[in-house]
Protein backbone atom coordinates (compact mmCIF):
# COMPACT_ATOMS: atom_id res chain seq x y z
CA UNK A 1 0.00 0.00 0.00
CA UNK A 2 3.25 2.23 0.61
CA UNK A 3 3.90 1.90 -3.05
CA UNK A 4 0.38 3.14 -4.10
CA UNK A 5 0.72 6.10 -2.07
CA UNK A 6 3.83 6.92 0.30
CA UNK A 7 1.61 9.93 1.98
CA UNK A 8 -1.29 8.20 2.75
CA UNK A 9 0.33 4.69 4.11
CA UNK A 10 3.24 4.58 6.18
CA UNK A 11 5.37 1.53 6.87
CA UNK A 12 4.75 1.72 10.14
CA UNK A 13 2.90 -1.98 10.33
CA UNK A 14 6.22 -3.80 9.37
CA UNK A 15 8.05 -3.37 12.21
CA UNK A 16 4.84 -4.16 14.51
CA UNK A 17 5.05 -7.46 16.19
CA UNK A 18 1.76 -7.72 17.23
CA UNK A 19 -0.27 -9.01 14.61
CA UNK A 20 -3.33 -7.58 15.68
CA UNK A 21 -2.18 -4.40 15.94
CA UNK A 22 -0.53 -5.05 12.35
CA UNK A 23 -3.44 -5.95 10.57
CA UNK A 24 -5.16 -2.99 12.09
CA UNK A 25 -2.42 -1.09 10.39
CA UNK A 26 -3.21 -2.45 7.28
CA UNK A 27 -6.76 -1.83 7.80
CA UNK A 28 -5.80 1.66 8.55
CA UNK A 29 -3.71 2.35 5.31
CA UNK A 30 -6.34 0.99 2.96
CA UNK A 31 -9.24 3.44 4.87
CA UNK A 32 -6.61 5.75 4.12
CA UNK A 33 -6.56 4.98 0.43
CA UNK A 34 -10.21 5.64 -0.21
CA UNK A 35 -10.89 1.68 0.65
CA UNK A 36 -14.35 0.49 2.42
CA UNK A 37 -13.78 -1.31 5.41
CA UNK A 38 -15.23 -4.95 4.30
CA UNK A 39 -12.82 -6.21 7.35
CA UNK A 40 -11.69 -6.38 10.55
CA UNK A 41 -8.37 -7.00 11.92
CA UNK A 42 -9.64 -10.09 14.19
CA UNK A 43 -10.90 -11.51 10.24
CA UNK A 44 -7.13 -10.97 8.79
CA UNK A 45 -5.47 -13.11 11.51
CA UNK A 46 -7.45 -15.38 11.27
CA UNK A 47 -6.09 -16.28 7.94
CA UNK A 48 -9.08 -17.44 6.51
CA UNK A 49 -7.85 -16.93 2.80
CA UNK A 50 -11.21 -15.70 1.31
CA UNK A 51 -11.42 -13.15 3.42
CA UNK A 52 -8.09 -12.03 3.09
CA UNK A 53 -9.12 -11.73 -0.99
CA UNK A 54 -11.97 -9.67 -0.07
CA UNK A 55 -9.94 -7.15 1.57
CA UNK A 56 -6.90 -7.69 -1.65
CA UNK A 57 -9.80 -7.33 -3.66
CA UNK A 58 -10.90 -3.65 -2.39
CA UNK A 59 -7.47 -2.30 -2.66
CA UNK A 60 -7.50 -3.41 -6.28
CA UNK A 61 -10.72 -2.02 -7.19
CA UNK A 62 -9.81 1.30 -5.23
CA UNK A 63 -6.58 1.98 -6.15
CA UNK A 64 -4.59 -0.56 -8.32
CA UNK A 65 -1.58 1.52 -8.91
CA UNK A 66 -1.65 0.16 -12.69
CA UNK A 67 -1.12 3.23 -15.39
CA UNK A 68 -4.52 4.21 -17.61
CA UNK A 69 -4.86 3.13 -20.97
CA UNK A 70 -6.73 2.97 -24.59
CA UNK A 71 -7.86 -0.39 -24.84
CA UNK A 72 -10.99 -0.97 -26.23
CA UNK A 73 -12.66 -4.10 -23.98
CA UNK A 74 -14.23 -6.35 -26.42
CA UNK A 75 -16.67 -8.93 -25.28
CA UNK A 76 -18.70 -9.68 -28.17
CA UNK A 77 -18.60 -13.11 -29.03
CA UNK A 78 -17.53 -16.43 -27.79
CA UNK A 79 -14.14 -16.55 -25.85
CA UNK A 80 -13.05 -18.65 -29.39
CA UNK A 81 -14.19 -15.94 -31.55
CA UNK A 82 -12.58 -13.32 -29.65
CA UNK A 83 -9.22 -15.28 -29.02
CA UNK A 84 -9.21 -15.67 -32.91
CA UNK A 85 -10.04 -12.58 -34.01
CA UNK A 86 -7.60 -10.73 -31.61
CA UNK A 87 -4.58 -13.33 -32.93
CA UNK A 88 -5.58 -12.31 -36.64
CA UNK A 89 -5.59 -8.54 -35.20
CA UNK A 90 -1.97 -9.21 -33.84
CA UNK A 91 -0.06 -10.81 -36.68
CA UNK A 92 0.17 -7.15 -38.36
CA UNK A 93 -1.31 -7.99 -41.95
CA UNK A 94 -1.51 -4.90 -44.30
CA UNK A 95 -4.97 -3.50 -44.31
CA UNK A 96 -6.29 -6.57 -41.74
CA UNK A 97 -8.14 -5.51 -38.93
CA UNK A 98 -11.24 -7.94 -38.11
CA UNK A 99 -14.09 -6.65 -35.96
CA UNK A 100 -16.38 -9.31 -36.59
CA UNK A 101 -15.18 -12.88 -37.56
CA UNK A 102 -18.30 -14.42 -39.53
CA UNK A 103 -18.64 -11.50 -41.62
CA UNK A 104 -15.23 -10.43 -42.16
CA UNK A 105 -14.16 -13.32 -42.80
CA UNK A 106 -16.63 -14.79 -45.16
CA UNK A 107 -15.10 -13.80 -48.49
CA UNK A 108 -12.00 -16.39 -47.77
CA UNK A 109 -9.41 -13.22 -48.53
CA UNK A 110 -8.52 -12.52 -45.08
CA UNK A 111 -8.14 -16.38 -44.35
CA UNK A 112 -5.99 -16.84 -47.47
CA UNK A 113 -3.91 -13.46 -45.76
CA UNK A 114 -3.51 -15.14 -42.60
CA UNK A 115 -2.35 -18.59 -44.39
CA UNK A 116 0.38 -16.24 -46.34
CA UNK A 117 1.63 -14.87 -43.41
CA UNK A 118 2.16 -18.11 -41.47
CA UNK A 119 3.59 -19.77 -44.57
CA UNK A 120 4.15 -17.61 -47.59
CA UNK A 121 4.28 -20.71 -49.93
CA UNK A 122 0.84 -21.86 -49.25
CA UNK A 123 -1.55 -19.34 -51.02
CA UNK A 124 -1.87 -20.06 -54.45
CA UNK A 125 -2.94 -15.85 -55.52
CA UNK A 126 -3.66 -16.92 -59.03
CA UNK A 127 -5.86 -19.09 -57.71
CA UNK A 128 -8.08 -16.53 -55.52
CA UNK A 129 -10.77 -14.34 -56.48
CA UNK A 130 -9.76 -10.90 -55.09
CA UNK A 131 -13.88 -9.72 -55.98
CA UNK A 132 -15.65 -12.29 -55.00
CA UNK A 133 -19.63 -11.57 -56.52
CA UNK A 134 -21.37 -14.79 -55.59
CA UNK A 135 -21.13 -17.37 -52.63
CA UNK A 136 -20.00 -20.28 -54.71
CA UNK A 137 -16.52 -17.98 -55.31
CA UNK A 138 -16.33 -16.86 -51.95
CA UNK A 139 -16.96 -20.73 -50.87
CA UNK A 140 -13.94 -21.50 -52.95
CA UNK A 141 -11.33 -18.87 -51.46
CA UNK A 142 -12.64 -20.71 -48.37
Amino acid sequence: MNQLDKNRCKLDGLSERDDLKRAEIMIQNSLNLGCDEVVGPRDIIKGNEKVNIILVAELFNTKHGLEDTDIVIDDEGTREERAFRQWINSLGIEDVFVDNLYQDLKDGIILCKVIHRINDRVVEWNRIEKNPDSIFKRGINC
